[in-house]
């Protein structure tokens, strides 16, 4: 792509600072109190970086990062720094391969965000089971969490047609199994069930239910028309009570009852105008929507991507890279920060991404067709650049939140930005 990315940071608190990078290296004096810092610069792939991915290799001191862009990259892009050492006066070398960065002035944006101590609760907002993992599972693991799942996640492919050929039986065990692994595998994360809940809402109809708010829907592939089917399934005994309506009413209810319960500091939750699912974007809307009826000024959303509207490949390059900033071409997302998250140990992500079972190879392996056919499969999309698997985009050195104040959630600029096209 030959556009720059462009971002609103005139609406961010952050530190700007002009700084000249020469033959591949930068030094700059820094703030003490920043946690997350960009450079921005014009990059060019060459001739073999429209046939490879174009990364670039951040070095300082004894950190070392790769970040990866899109085949063909021309143009300004924002490259992750290294997170702040504490030393005031800072070199950082970058090393581009398959890429040009040539001699230029160098704009570096910082964030000072607010520390998140043990105390700080954070509530995360998962639209189906194991989008909390994907997004989030380094941040939630290591801080006082909750992590509250809105739908069930039982449609979609038909992944265990050799297990259960009949289409309603696999669809009602695939939301059994699904809502079991959204209360369990947080666990993992050292979040127990008391703290994992499943609304058990029915997947890829929030749409529906926020276009239709008196009415309520049934499951697309099952029929079933009451949420405690799914609900019923949690151990918490935060669990919200309910009629069994699956409505736009009814969910906005649970959400609130939720706010005022736990009284989260920062929420998590898909940045709609990123997102292109459906559930994802109207999971936000719901939350956004609930805390404006509860007219909470206090607290953070956090918000992230795991379906990016322009690319289902991003983020680019290959696992235990960074994850850099979603793109934008004209200003149109709004934040108040960013906020990257180091996670201590990036690879120990896996075992928690792998203990869902939407995210595991259907069973067609279970025959020798099946076998071979997922062997190519798998083996082409490595070769090719193909792989969306959430084992290659999600297990990376970082995990990357858009932030935004509930202050700024009260101003319609704001807020139809942060909506997209669901407003």
């Amino acid at each position: 792509m030959d556009k720059d990315y462009q971002y609103a940071f005139q609406n961010s608190q952050h530190k700007s600072i002009q700084a000249q990078l020469k033959q591949g290296v930068v030094s700059f004096n820094s703030p003490q109190d920043w946690d997350t810092g960009f450079i921005g610069l014009d990059i060019y792939a060459t001739f073999t970086g429209y046939f490879a991915e174009p990364y670039v290799e951040i070095i300082n001191g004894q950190q070392r990062s790769i970040l990866s862009f899109e085949r063909g990259v021309q143009g300004k892009r924002y490259i992750n720094l290294p997170s702040n050492t504490g030393n005031k006066n800072q070199t950082i070398q970058l090393i581009g391969h398959h890429l040009r960065i040539k001699d230029q002035q160098a704009n570096m944006v910082l964030f000072s965000n607010p520390k998140i101590h043990k105390q700080t609760k954070v509530l995360l907002i998962a639209p189906h089971p194991d989008d909390a993992e994907i997004a989030a599972f380094g941040l939630y693991s290591q801080h006082n969490s909750l992590i509250l799942t809105i739908t069930a996640g039982e449609a979609g492919p038909h992944n265990y047609d050799e297990v259960y050929t009949d289409a309603n039986q696999h669809y009602r065990t695939k939301g059994k199994l699904r809502v079991w692994d959204s209360i369990t595998v947080p666990m993992l994360g050292g979040v127990s069930p008391e703290k994992a809940i499943n609304l058990g809402y029915f997947d890829g109809t929030l749409q529906q239910m926020a276009k239709h708010k008196p009415q309520s829907v049934n499951s697309l592939y099952t029929g079933i028309n009451n949420v405690n089917h799914f609900r019923q399934q949690n151990l918490s005994s935060l669990t919200p009570v309910t009629t069994g309506k699956a409505n736009w009413t009814a969910l906005l209810d649970d959400l609130k009852q939720m706010l005022q319960s736990y009284q989260p500091d920062i929420i998590v939750t898909p940045y709609p105008a990123l997102d292109w699912h459906t559930d994802h974007k109207y999971s936000t809307v719901a939350v956004i929507t609930a805390i404006k009826e509860l007219g909470l000024q206090q607290g953070q959303l956090f918000l992230y991507t795991n379906h990016l509207t322009e690319n289902n490949y991003f983020p680019y390059g290959q696992q235990g890279e960074l994850v850099p900033i979603p793109p934008d071409l004209n200003q149109s997302l709004y934040f108040d920060s960013i906020y990257s998250y180091q996670l201590p140990k990036p690879k120990a992500k896996i075992f928690a991404l792998e203990a869902m079972h939407d995210l595991r190879l259907d069973t067609s392996w279970l025959t020798i067709p099946g076998a071979f056919k997922t062997l190519w499969k798998t083996l082409g999309n490595k070769l090719l650049l193909k792989d969306q698997t959430y084992f290659r985009r999600a297990i990376r050195e970082n995990e990357l939140f858009l932030v935004v104040n509930f202050s700024s959630l009260y101003k319609t600029e704001t807020l139809n930005s942060i909506r997209g096209k669901t407003k």
